[in-house]
């Protein structure tokens, strides 16, 4: 698959490098000329003089007097001079301010000697500034000229800001200045080290600007930061310095500048595979564009958002926005944006099928690499070639291609698009039958990819980056069982096994990790401050959505509140990067490293217990089953039969939480009666696919399953093992994000003191304002809530808490099932926390999932009633077990190689090692009757909850009254068994 092309956050920056590499050969070449010609040696030709060789346009003096602007028109090719009469140990600044060209700053000493050139990252917007304290009186000249010949003509105004005698804090501008223009003349080297280089220079200035107050330049340095640590891939830090820059340029109310800086952070999301979330930040920078009344198109702008829609597939879309910025790129003679965009439209082809087209745009991009010299957009181009060539079945061809892209990669330190690049070689070298050459190229891939994630804070982002890069650990896991088939001793599927794990649920383990390390101390309390304000805002938002979307709303409205969450989320995660990046307690972590075959074996197993650990591919799925004592491995169908299979089975046990409009009572009848009919065939069809390679080995084991995709959504105890009996006959089943997972919170919770007292269950809030439990009085304001009462809960609260000793028990129940109760260290006092309400999932922004509680006080109040997941994270438990007896508490957003993200990981987080949930819409009366005798099992018969669990399950699935599965099959236990 071709790489994306990398949006144009730097584009002017390279074109201004080619301007300079021009100049100086250009420059050096007359100089040449001339001298052999003339007989004259040594002779120096100067910047003004070789543009009217090459067809400049120079045009008269203008003097320049303090706090008079000038505003002039420039077209390309033009060069406008300016005369200055300066003594010595005068400090001048002069400032020019582009309005719509992009134009080069020099200042040339009275001899014709070159002083200081200028050309800054902010396009064809915004000031040039250079500054002085010469050392010789005379009359110095001002060139201001156009960055390319053949540019469309604009404005611009020049003006001396300053003319004095120096104070020994103007030395401070003379190295900022200085410090800033060897950072471009180091980045416009293109190499790694210089980059590296240039940063510490960009430091210095930035240093410089922020003793001096000067807020522009040091929002600019922030920007020009941020690009660079991009190019390099250490996002974390490129976001850093964006968000700094964003806030300078709101205080400098500059919105070109924050378009700028909001487009350059899509970007950075994009390459961190949150592409939609790019899109809206893409999408804020057009709209503050039009908002302030500019309604040209930004080409930039809008090839960025194709490129995301071709990310997310939706090629045909992006292809059209291609064309479209093909035309603009045209009409401006943007040379690198011609190539960027040709490259873009190969892509689309590419992916549309007409390979041929797709390789014809390639070449026309490639042909304008060496006039635009840009030698990350130059490797992109070659390793797409490399990759229609590849399916071409031309492999010599596409390896040449590949290595060259890849040794460009190596060279300007480009991780990302290494990694992209080797993982096509391997690719190929696979389709060659070099089995062992791919590995080295694909693990090599894998490497890069590791030392990227390591340079992320945020978790959020840690988990869209590892699931872009989702494929090169699946081709590596296959790589591996084909290697193990080719040579069965050699032990290729222990690495298989191992790899899985190290492709699964990394987040998960260091959350885990981090979450007894008081992360949060020693960090900046304004930092902290921040977070507690946005998570404020975020719930409020939140709230504000719920309103808007249950009553009347528009497509629009939606929208826009979804995207004002996404980005106060965005800022949000941001801080808590900061925060992390900042911890001296985080920075002295220890990351956790997963699990090998034998650490699996000695560490998570008994001789009763059997790991089966699943991956779903595209053209394999692969199963592992895991004793203290064996290993063995199976081939499965590909992932598209798999996860058919599956939904059929999940459709059928969720039929009667289906709504359909206009459906008649008669129809949802016989509908159900249908589903319940296909039921058992459909659900031994997938026990086929999935379970049948290892019926031999499952005896009566407890099974530790670790599922993957659409596996995550299905109760493993429904599948039919012996008959139509199902595995929860025989079986203990407990479900695990990994085994690595499990092996850290016995690490985290061993010691751990139990907590004092047994029991604290929060049942049956108040939602709505006609609750017959709330007095009708005056004072009753809140509007009815969307969430019903669950009446069966109380019984189920009633019926547990009888359980466990009165002293040991907390039973809130009505109003006192609050938020404030939840969010109290006072629950960490009890073994078991359990919640019986409704539970609210978001699929889309899983922090804003959460427990439904009591949404008004006795007075009729509204109050807070949501517990959400990023409050969640912030309780400290003791709980040996949390039971979320609510509606798919054990869903949420699904990411791959990261599973469910939701509310179990929130308990994990917040100490809890095992937690039951439910994967549907549970019946009420079924869930009160399935909970109860779990509690009888557990505090009654002292079962281990795993067991409790399994034998309340079956007694409901021998009861002709819960028999269907649907009735007790919901809930499963995440986490710890023993």
């Amino acid at each position: 698959m071709a790489n994306p092309i990398k949006p144009a956050a730097s584009l002017a920056h390279s074109l201004r490098h080619q301007a300079r590499q021009k100049s100086s050969f250009f420059l050096q070449f007359f100089a040449f000329f001339i001298s052999t010609v003339t007989g004259v040696s040594g002779f120096v030709l100067n910047a003004t003089a070789l543009n009217l060789l090459i067809g400049g346009q120079q045009t008269e003096n203008h003097a320049l007097a303090l706090d008079k602007s000038i505003e002039r028109a420039l077209a390309g090719g033009e060069i406008h001079s300016y005369e200055l009469a300066l003594v010595a140990g005068q400090f001048c600044q002069i400032v020019v301010d582009q309005r719509g060209i992009d134009v080069v700053v020099a200042l040339f000493a009275p001899n014709g000697v070159k002083l200081v050139e200028t050309d800054g990252t902010n396009g064809a917007f915004g000031p040039e500034q250079v500054v002085l304290v010469p050392e010789n009186a005379g009359t110095y000249r001002l060139e201001v000229r156009s960055l390319e010949k053949n540019a469309p003509a604009g404005r611009y105004e020049v003006k001396l800001e300053a003319l004095r005698l120096a104070i020994p804090q103007d030395q401070y501008r003379i190295r900022a200045q200085q410090a800033y223009l060897d950072a471009r003349r180091l980045r416009n080297q293109e190499a790694a080290d210089s980059q590296r280089a240039a940063i510490a220079k960009y430091k210095e200035a930035l240093v410089a600007w922020q003793t001096l107050k000067d807020r522009r330049m040091e929002t600019i340095a922030l920007h020009d930061l941020g690009v660079l640590y991009g190019d390099l891939g250490d996002y974390q830090q490129a976001l850093e310095a964006y968000f700094q820059a964003r806030a300078g340029y709101q205080s400098l109310a500059d919105w070109r500048g924050q378009a700028a800086v909001l487009n350059n952070i899509g970007w950075i999301f994009a390459a961190l595979g949150e592409h939609q979330k790019a899109i809206d930040l893409y999408e804020e920078a057009r709209q503050l564009k039009d908002a302030q009344g500019e309604r040209r198109l930004d080409p930039r702008i809008l090839s960025n958002i194709g490129s995301e829609y071709a990310s997310l597939g939706k090629f045909q879309k992006a292809l059209e926005i291609h064309l479209q910025v093909l035309a603009l790129r045209r009409a401006g003679n943007d040379r690198l944006g011609l190539a960027i965009t040709l490259n873009n439209i190969a892509n689309c082809y590419e992916h549309l099928g007409e390979k041929q087209k797709a390789l014809d745009y390639y070449s026309q991009s490639l042909t304008y690499m060496p006039e635009v010299g840009n030698a990350f957009y130059t490797a992109a181009t070659l390793s797409n070639i490399g990759a229609i060539y590849a399916d071409l079945g031309e492999h010599q061809k596409a390896l040449d291609h590949f290595n060259q892209a890849l040794q460009l990669r190596r060279t300007i330190g480009d991780r990302n698009g290494e990694a992209a690049t080797l993982h096509q070689i391997a690719r190929l070298e696979r389709n060659r039958g070099n089995l062992l050459e791919a590995r080295n190229h694909i693990e090599a891939a894998l490497a890069a990819v590791e030392s990227l994630r390591a340079n992320v804070a945020s978790q959020q982002l840690r988990v869209s980056f590892f699931a872009s890069v989702r494929r090169y650990h699946e081709f590596y896991l296959s790589l591996l069982m084909e290697l193990q088939r080719q040579h069965p001793a050699d032990g290729f599927d222990a690495l298989a096994l191992a790899a899985s794990e190290k492709s699964r649920a990394r987040s998960l383990l260091e959350l885990l990790k981090e979450a007894r390390a008081e992360i949060k101390q020693g960090v900046d309390p304004g930092l902290l401050e921040r977070e507690r304000n946005l998570q404020q805002q975020i719930s409020e938002k939140a709230q504000e959505q719920m309103t808007v979307l249950s009553g009347k709303h528009t497509a629009e409205q939606g929208a826009e509140a979804d995207k004002e969450i996404a980005l106060l989320t965005m800022e949000y995660e941001q801080v808590q990067a900061q925060i992390r990046h900042t911890s001296p307690r985080y920075a002295a972590l220890t990351h956790p490293t997963t699990l090998s075959l034998n650490e699996i074996q000695t560490s998570v197993l008994d001789e009763n217990t059997l790991l089966l650990e699943y991956v779903l591919g595209e053209e394999k799925s692969y199963l592992w089953a895991v004793t203290p004592t064996s290993l063995k491995s199976y081939e499965l169908p590909k992932r598209a039969e798999i996860e058919a299979a599956a939904r059929h089975v999940y459709e059928s046990l969720t039929a009667r939480n289906q709504i359909r409009p206009r459906e008649t009572p008669e129809q949802r009848r016989r509908r159900i009666d249908q589903a319940d009919a296909d039921f058992p065939q459909a659900v031994a069809a997938l026990s086929r696919l999935i379970m049948a390679p290892v019926a031999s080995q499952l005896e009566n084991k407890r099974l530790l399953i670790v599922a993957d995709g659409v596996l995550q959504y299905i109760p493993f105890a429904v599948l039919p093992e012996i008959g139509d009996q199902p595995l929860i006959k025989n079986h203990e089943i407990i479900n695990l994000p990994s085994a690595s997972v499990l092996a850290v919170l016995r690490q985290e919770t061993s010691g751990r003191k139990p907590a004092a007292k047994t029991l604290a269950v929060l049942a049956d809030p108040v939602f709505q304002r006609d609750d017959p439990r709330l007095k009708q009085t005056a004072t009753t304001r809140a509007g009815n809530s969307e969430f019903v009462r669950l009446r069966f809960s109380r019984a189920e609260a009633e019926q547990i808490a009888t359980l466990a000793p009165p002293d040991q028990t907390l039973k809130a129940l009505d109003f006192a099932a609050n938020r404030d109760l939840a969010t109290s260290a006072e629950l960490a006092d009890y073994r078991i926390v359990h919640f019986a309400t409704h539970a609210l999932i978001n699929h889309q922004h899983p922090e804003l999932s959460g427990i439904v509680l009591s949404q008004m006080d006795e007075r009729g109040q509204p109050r807070n009633g949501f517990l959400r997941l990023h409050e969640i994270y912030n309780l400290r438990l003791s709980a040996d077990l949390v039971v979320l007896s609510a509606c798919e508490t054990a869903l949420g957003k699904e990411v791959p190689g990261e599973g469910m993200i939701g509310l179990t990981r929130g308990f994990m987080y917040a100490g809890a090692p095992r937690v039951a949930a439910s994967l549907w819409q549970t019946d009420d009366r079924a869930a009160a009757e399935l909970m109860k005798r779990f509690y009888q099992r557990m505090l009654g018969e002292k079962m281990a909850a795993a067991s409790a669990l399994r034998a309340a399950q079956v007694s409901l699935w021998q009861d002709k009254r819960w028999a269907m599965p649907y009735f007790w099959a919901a809930f499963t236990l995440q986490g710890e068994w023993k």
